[in-house]
């Protein structure tokens, strides 16, 4: 499922399973944003996906409501989107992929394991025996996005990658981190190009038109539950 697109002070964070773990870019309460997401992503909605995952999944014990919650105060521009049936295609959306992505939120890292170390991605080195396969909510993958997200999010996402499938909250700010970065600008063009830009390169273009209709019939869902209508561009 990882992408090859996937998933600013360099310091690692010792407590990795903390709650509260607030980046620098914090400047707003979550009371600010246009939809509250909290009434949005209710616990109720939570447990609408969590509960379909197998009782043995890792997921069911780390990701939780309260730590994707406490990350979105990191980034007050989530769910932010006007008017307010935009917003709630947003996180329609997110939920949508991540839903594909973890399995119903029961994996915390990918199956197929690989390095994704890419050598021409020189600002950001692969440390010795470090790999940076798919972690957390959206399966954040390559040295190249590790690097980066890490520096936003205040933990050295080179030397300790692993930080994101350990830390409730590291492992959605990494999540919401991508989703800002590359996906949100193409949200308003509808969900096709969501996922283009999550996993386009192994599912667009007739290349896996299962997963495509899988995570469509997710955001669907999720758009029902929210009351809005799901818009046009739905596959790519």
């Amino acid at each position: 499922m990882p992408t090859d697109n996937r998933k600013q002070s360099e310091s690692s964070y010792s407590d990795d399973h903390a709650d509260e773990f607030d980046s620098e870019e914090s400047t707003s309460s979550e009371d600010n944003l246009g939809v509250p997401v909290r009434n949005v992503v209710t616990q109720a909605f939570f447990n609408s996906i969590i509960r379909k995952a197998p009782p043995n999944c890792k997921g069911k014990r780390f990701y939780t409501r309260a730590a994707f919650l406490t990350a979105t105060r990191s980034y007050p521009r989530f769910g932010q989107l006007k008017p307010d049936p935009a917003a709630k295609r947003e996180i329609a959306a997110f939920f949508a992929h991540v839903t594909h992505e973890t399995g119903s939120l029961c994996y915390t890292e990918e199956i197929k394991k690989s390095r994704y170390c890419d050598p021409k991605a020189k600002q950001w080195p692969c440390a010795p025996g470090r790999q940076y396969y798919g972690r957390g909510p959206l399966q954040l993958t390559w040295n190249y996005n590790y690097g980066p997200c890490g520096r936003a999010n205040r933990f050295d996402g080179l030397k300790n990658p692993d930080i994101v499938a350990r830390n409730r909250v590291v492992a959605w700010k990494a999540a919401l981190w991508f989703w800002m970065k590359n996906v949100r600008p193409v949200v308003g063009r509808g969900f096709g190009p969501t996922i283009r830009a999550i996993n386009g390169a192994l599912e667009c273009n007739g290349k896996n038109p299962a997963a495509v209709k899988a995570r469509v019939d997710f955001y669907r869902a999720y758009c029902k539950r929210f009351g809005v209508a799901p818009g046009p561009n739905l596959t790519c």
